[in-house]
């Protein structure tokens, strides 16, 4: 399934996950939703991910960030269209 939401919020917990030999994890809960002003706003998804899962996806977030940046830059979309 895929959609877009407008907002996304990132916690630690509530979930946690029981490591070997005792003890536990917090996760990091990561909730897309659609803000108070959104048109038809969509029901919210959530991901709880280990934190080693949250730090590589936001290495992969910063990395598609600056290809976007790049490839706008490249294509002339940040010249004022005056």
């Amino acid at each position: 399934m895929s959609g877009y939401r407008g907002s996304v919020a990132v916690s630690t917990g509530p979930s946690r996950c029981s490591l070997v030999g005792g003890g536990a994890h917090l996760l990091v809960r990561v909730r897309l939703f659609d803000d108070q002003t959104a048109q038809d706003p969509q029901p919210e998804a959530y991901s709880d991910l280990r934190p080693a899962e949250a730090r590589a996806l936001a290495a992969r977030l910063l990395c598609a960030c600056e290809d976007a940046e790049r490839a706008s830059h490249a294509a002339g979309y940040w010249r004022s269209r005056r």
